[in-house]
């Protein structure tokens, strides 16, 4: 099968609105992959309800390798933030881990506070008057705030999102006074000063090279909530090995082309690749980091 494969058109899913991070990368692979397999390679958008909707939808394909879910780490989180999902992690084989980054607190126009240490304590002082967004339920952005509130670093009301489109959307219209999101997606807004954006602080042990001057957690003393983002790709349950290792084979070499690498780490996205066992682990490492992050938070299903 594998050497007759591709033999027709094949689609990347994006479980997120036009303009995301993971829209961007799909983009940026397909006229690769299509000019690598000798097939058109379409992206194709199911954004909505956590990325559960385009989830779903890969789950539920035939499994050819024809049919790719471009997801990021709600294949490990979802689980546990939903109380009803029409899928499960069975459903998917792994075939390799795409790129990473850092997630990052970042103060939209309407924020009246502008320091993480002084809006830790103002926000315990009067937490209604604080609220941040996120670009989902059971997103890594969301549980890594939602474990600052659990811990009594933070007390700010979550508004979750579809997607970090609609939630920067809302965070330059001052809707939202925070964001906890990617640099890709406020950083060329900060750079031409669209918008009085302020980051204050990345959600994990290591300051981003983007952003130099911004303090990582750890640094003000809080350890333990490492929220990197990641993308890989996954395709249903039961495809036949030779066509994933294809797919593997053929991603990877997109992914080290080296325009591609130069547009990722223009996007600050850092380039990673896996074999699909290597993948196949780390999602299970994920999903056991954070299902234990969230019983410790108290976050229930919705």
């Amino acid at each position: 099968m594998a050497q007759d494969f591709p033999a027709r058109p094949l689609t990347l899913v994006v479980p997120y609105p036009p303009g995301s991070a993971t829209d961007v990368l799909a983009r940026l692979l397909a006229p690769k992959l299509s000019e690598s397999m000798r097939q058109n390679v379409i992206v194709e958008n199911r954004g909505g309800a956590s990325t559960n909707l385009g989830t779903e939808f890969v789950a539920r394909a035939a499994p050819d390798g024809y049919t790719v879910l471009i997801q990021a780490p709600n294949i490990a989180t979802n689980e546990f933030a939903f109380k009803t999902l029409r899928w499960k992690r069975d459903d998917f084989t792994p075939v390799t881990l795409l790129v990473r980054w850092s997630n990052v607190l970042v103060a939209g126009p309407s924020a009246t506070v502008r320091d993480f240490k002084q809006l830790a304590a103002a926000s315990k002082a009067n937490p209604a008057a604080y609220n941040y967004g996120s670009p989902g339920v059971g997103s890594l952005a969301h549980l890594a705030i939602e474990i600052l509130k659990q811990r009594g670093h933070l007390t700010m009301e979550h508004v979750a999102f579809t997607g970090p489109a609609p939630m920067m959307t809302s965070l330059f219209g001052g809707h939202i006074q925070y964001a906890a999101t990617n640099p890709a997606n406020f950083m060329s807004h900060l750079r031409e000063g669209k918008h009085r954006l302020t980051p204050l602080v990345v959600l994990g042990a290591q300051r981003d090279p983007s952003l130099p001057e911004v303090p990582a957690l750890a640094e003000l003393g809080i350890t333990g909530v490492e929220s990197n983002g990641w993308l890989g790709a996954l395709v249903p349950a039961r495809t036949p090995l030779p066509v994933v290792a294809r797919l593997n084979a053929e991603l990877l070499k997109a992914l080290k082309a080296p325009d591609v690498q130069e547009r990722l780490r223009s996007l600050y996205l850092e380039p990673m690749g896996s074999t699909p066992d290597e993948f196949g682990r780390f999602i299970e490492a994920e999903h056991r980091k954070w299902a234990d992050a969230a019983r410790a938070a108290g976050i229930q299903p919705e």
